[in-house]
């Protein structure tokens, strides 16, 4: 598993430790994913730490992005090659990620998120297409 943002190895897994274990949020989000949706406990959550467990029960590796939009998760703009989202799209503000989630794997992403619209998604080539992707209000 490795964490989007320049962290690798020891640095994220250590993130992970340190941020999971201080998350105020109670239980969190179970988030299961599985070839190819996403199942969330709940669209809404408060605003502070948010806690997302995720639960890839697909048979196929995932990953996980956050971003906060004011688009509908069905809406966000695609890459020129049609394959996946444009994560560099100026109406995209990614608020943390997981790369690699293996298929049967666990991981937990904590979050500091204010109010708003956000979008949960897998952006592996057609995943997205394949409407892997949930809304989250944080409010």
């Amino acid at each position: 598993m490795r964490v989007v943002g320049g962290l690798s190895g020891v640095a994220a897994v250590w993130l992970l430790a340190c941020c999971s274990a201080s998350s105020s949020a109670t239980g969190g989000i179970a988030v299961r994913m599985d070839d190819f949706k996403l199942h969330l406990t709940t669209t809404t959550a408060p605003p502070g730490q948010v806690k997302l467990r995720l639960d890839n029960s697909g048979p196929s590796t995932h990953e996980i992005n956050v971003d906060r939009t004011d688009l509908a998760a069905k809406d966000l703009p695609i890459r020129a090659d049609g394959l996946a989202v444009d994560e560099k799209s100026s109406l995209l503000t990614r608020m943390g990620s997981i790369e690699v989630v293996e298929a049967g794997d666990k991981a937990t992403l904590t979050l500091d998120l204010p109010p708003g619209h956000y979008v949960l998604y897998c952006n592996l080539e057609g995943h997205y297409l394949g409407e892997m992707y949930a809304n989250l209000d944080v409010r």
